[in-house]
């Protein structure tokens, strides 16, 4: 409504700057075709703004997901390396009651296996040590990517907004 009224008074207004023999918009096209030229211009700046928004809003929210993507995958490695973990200690629980029966082994069996489950105990650790080690490596290596990605965004948009500020008269020879 507010828009209606605005062209309402620049339409009067446009009537009453006119010369008296004129008696309708129809005797200056001109003036009439450049007033619609710039509320279209108005109306395109808007538009831009807002898809501008959506756009920011959009990227936004792809990130999140992304970033909600990699937090559920490091959980999911973090929940199997418990269950591995948890089937290692059963494993070598019931090593340890075999161990434990006096009836079954003499004393070289019990050496023998006391140092097989140290043997394996080391393996196991160096190993649950590694796993630790990669999921470690990869998080840092995500937060180095993800800094990484912001910067250059961070870069782009100052590199934008630069452009913006020096106006389209000037024309960089060349970029280095």
């Amino acid at each position: 409504m507010e828009h209606v009224r605005h062209r309402h008074r620049e339409q009067h207004s446009t009537l009453v700057r006119q010369p008296a023999n004129a008696n309708s918009w129809e005797s200056n096209p001109r003036m009439e075709l450049s007033r619609e030229l710039e509320e279209i211009r108005r109306e395109l700046a808007r538009e831009k703004n807002l898809t501008k928004r959506f756009l920011n809003e959009e990227q936004e929210t792809r990130r999140k997901l992304e970033e909600a993507k990699e937090k559920l995958a490091r959980k999911v490695k973090w929940n199997e390396l418990s269950i591995t973990k948890e089937k290692d200690m059963q494993d070598e629980f019931e090593s340890l009651k075999r161990t434990c029966d006096p009836e079954s082994m003499n004393t070289f069996e019990i050496a023998t296996e006391v140092r097989n489950n140290i043997k394996r105990t080391m393996k196991k650790e160096l190993h649950h040590e590694f796993e630790q080690l990669k999921v470690a490596s990869s998080i840092n290596q995500e937060y180095f990517d993800q800094k990484i990605q912001f910067e250059r965004r961070n870069n782009a948009a100052l590199q934008q907004e630069l452009e913006q500020l020096r106006g389209p008269s000037f024309q960089p020879e060349l970029w280095i």
